[in-house]
C-alpha cells in the first residue's frame, strides 16, 4: 500500500504542475491518431468532386469507419491522465464536422480543430503552451518547428492514402516506433 500511495502522490504532483502551467500536447488527426483511409474511400465513391463541401461532409461523418492507432491514441490518453490539454488538428474542411468533434470530446474537450490547410497548424500550436506535437507528414514536422514545439513523427499505416511528403527521420525528428499500427 505504501507503493500505491507513493505512486498516487507522484501522479498528483505531476497532474498539479501540468494543470497549473496549462501545458498541452497536440496531435494531427489523419494517419497520426487514426487510420482514416476508409472514410476517404467512402467519400471518393460517393462524391465526384474531391474537396467539395459534400465530400468533406461524408469524410467527417464516416468516423465510424476510422480506427484509432494503438500507440498514439494510448499516449494521448496517458497525457490526458497526467493533466495535459489535448488538441487534435485535422487537415479537413469543417463541413459536417460537429459529430466528429462530439466523438472526440472526452479526449479533447473543446480541442478538436479543423485547420483547413496543413500550413495553418502552426497558428493553432502557437496559441497554447504545447510541449509536443505528434504528426505524420514532413509538413507537420515543419509546422511544429515553426511554432517552437517539439515534433514527433508517427509512422503511417500501410494503407494510407495521404499524398503529402513523408520521409520519417529525414528532418532529424524523433520517430515513434511501432506507431504505424
Amino acid at each position: 500500500t505504501k507503493k500505491i500511495l507513493a505512486a498516487m502522490s507522484v501522479w498528483g504532483l505531476i497532474f498539479s504542475i501540468v494543470t497549473i502551467a496549462r501545458l498541452g500536447v497536440a496531435f494531427d488527426y489523419d494517419d497520426t491518431l487514426v487510420h482514416s483511409e476508409e472514410s476517404f474511400a467512402k467519400a471518393s465513391r460517393s462524391v465526384q468532386q474531391a474537396g467539395s463541401p459534400p465530400y468533406w461532409n461524408i469524410v467527417n461523418n464516416a468516423y465510424d469507419l476510422e480506427t484509432p492507432k494503438i500507440l498514439p491514441y494510448g499516449l494521448a490518453c496517458l497525457f490526458r491522465g497526467f493533466g495535459f490539454r489535448i488538441r487534435i488538428l485535422a487537415d479537413r474542411q469543417a463541413s459536417g464536422g460537429d459529430a466528429l468533434r462530439k466523438e472526440w470530446r472526452r479526449l479533447a474537450p473543446k480541442g478538436f480543430v479543423f485547420v483547413g490547410a496543413p500550413e495553418n497548424k502552426h497558428l493553432h500550436l502557437q496559441d497554447g503552451r504545447f510541449v509536443l506535437f505528434f504528426g505524420d507528414s514532413d509538413r507537420d514536422m515543419l509546422e511544429g518547428k515553426n511554432a517552437g514545439v517539439s515534433a514527433i513523427r508517427v509512422r503511417r499505416g500501410m494503407k494510407s492514402v495521404a499524398t503529402d511528403e513523408y520521409n520519417p527521420g529525414r528532418m532529424g525528428e524523433k520517430v515513434l516506433p511501432l506507431s504505424e499500427y
